[in-house]
């Protein structure tokens, strides 16, 4: 059939159906332009991973549809920073065969009462639509493959009523920059993420200032260098305003992937203190459905591992709950050291009464690096070095914030 004469029974067929799909799905606004601009690299004969010529389905054709029918050829106007095609069509059809039955995409954006939706709405010419969804998932997991979030350091937040990604600068803090004596869990979740063989889960607990944020960045980033390219990693926290649920869904779309979710509790919460209650099943058997894949790994934070649900944080769904406490005192010197590039002032933190009086109070690496700056400040210049300097100001600063805990809370880092 002439390509013409196609389009004119395209259309026919589109006004009369394109409110009918047999099955549709909302779609971040990054993954929606992804789509459409993998249909249009398969469509030109431009390069993909895997190449066209091994992939299960063929795009036969691409159009722009106006309302009342109109079909033209989507006007490109470019391309972004990661080399994906840019076109602002109102509604984007693509034709697609797959195993022996053809369907069609259209990816449109609709509104809502949140506000603007994007959607991609599949129709298969055959009545039992055997594979819209099994076809759908496939195009999107290629899709974003093949766009330039894959590999990634992502931030994912809710902005706007829409989903939205940020590339963040990879870490560059490493395993060697983390105060543990003990690393071999660490390195056992790295080893398993290059192998690609073992997904696993590991939750974080222990006050603000215990190192948890430093150690997962220094995870992110020797897994990035590891396996560059091949790994996408996911961060959210309770800023981002997403359900445990929603952001399962994302980072499942990203294979392999490891997720990073700050502060788990503050997303989830309890069945004694719910923050979204209505969530909290729902979040388990997101959970359960995460765990079952073996390229897909997770680390949670918490400050408190009893606000995290009993049943989210049981064997089966973590596979390690690592404690933080306080810094060990080994450690004093080479965290004065990192943080002043003064090895005189580091070596004054091997002062017997020094160490003493920082074990006796328990404190956290953060607290330290609170220390180290007041210490440069340029009233402390002429003194810094007197280890009664330090000691004053080491209760100073003890005091100042020992009225923000509880009497029996301990100020901790982990071993």
């Amino acid at each position: 059939m002439p390509k013409r004469r196609r389009r004119e029974d395209l259309a026919e067929r589109l006004n009369g159906k394109l409110g009918v799909s047999a099955y549709h799905r909302t779609l971040n606004y990054q993954v929606f332009q992804a789509v459409k601009s993998y249909f249009l690299k398969l469509y030109n004969g431009d390069e993909v991973n895997p190449p066209a010529s091994e992939l299960p389905f063929v795009v036969d054709d691409v159009f722009s549809f106006n309302p009342p029918g109109i079909l033209t050829f989507p006007s490109i106007v470019g391309m972004d920073i990661f080399d994906n095609y840019s076109s602002f069509e109102s509604s984007f059809i693509a034709i697609v065969t797959y195993k022996g039955k053809r369907y069609i995409f259209s990816l449109c954006m609709i509104e809502e009462l949140r506000g603007k939706a994007h959607v991609i709405f599949v129709v298969g010419e055959d009545p039992e639509e055997l594979y819209s969804v099994e076809l759908t998932d496939l195009i999107v997991r290629l899709a974003i493959r093949n766009s330039g979030y894959y590999g990634k350091f992502l931030r994912l937040y809710y902005q706007n009523d829409q989903v939205k990604m940020k590339i963040l600068p990879t870490p560059t803090i490493f395993l060697d920059d983390i105060y543990l004596k003990d690393k071999t869990d660490l390195e056992d979740f790295i080893e398993a993420v290059k192998r690609k063989n073992q997904g696993l889960r590991y939750l974080f607990v222990g006050e603000p200032g215990t190192g948890k944020t430093d150690t997962v960045k220094a995870i992110v980033a020797e897994c990035l260098k590891a396996v560059s390219n091949e790994l996408t990693v996911i961060q959210v926290d309770a800023g981002c305003d997403l359900s445990l649920n929603t952001i399962f869904e994302y980072a499942e779309i990203f294979s392999p992937v490891l997720l990073c979710i700050d502060d788990i509790d503050l997303i989830v919460g309890s069945r004694n203190r719910a923050y979204r209650p209505d969530e909290l099943s729902s979040a388990l058997q997101a959970l359960d459905g995460f765990v079952e894949k073996e390229n897909h790994y997770l680390i949670a934070t918490t400050n408190d591992r009893m606000l995290v649900d009993y049943a989210l944080r049981r064997p089966g769904r973590f596979d390690l709950i690592i404690e933080f406490k306080e810094i060990d005192p080994d450690f004093y010197p080479a965290i004065v050291l990192r943080e002043s590039k003064d090895e005189r002032l580091s070596e004054l933190f091997r002062d017997g009464k020094i160490k003493k009086r920082l074990a006796d109070l328990k404190v956290t690496g953060a607290f330290i690096v609170t220390l180290i700056k007041h210490l440069q400040r340029p009233r402390f210049e002429q003194v810094k070095y007197e280890p009664q300097t330090i000691l004053m100001l080491i209760d100073k600063l003890y005091n100042s914030f020992k009225f923000e805990v509880k009497p029996d809370d301990r100020i901790g880092f982990v071993n």
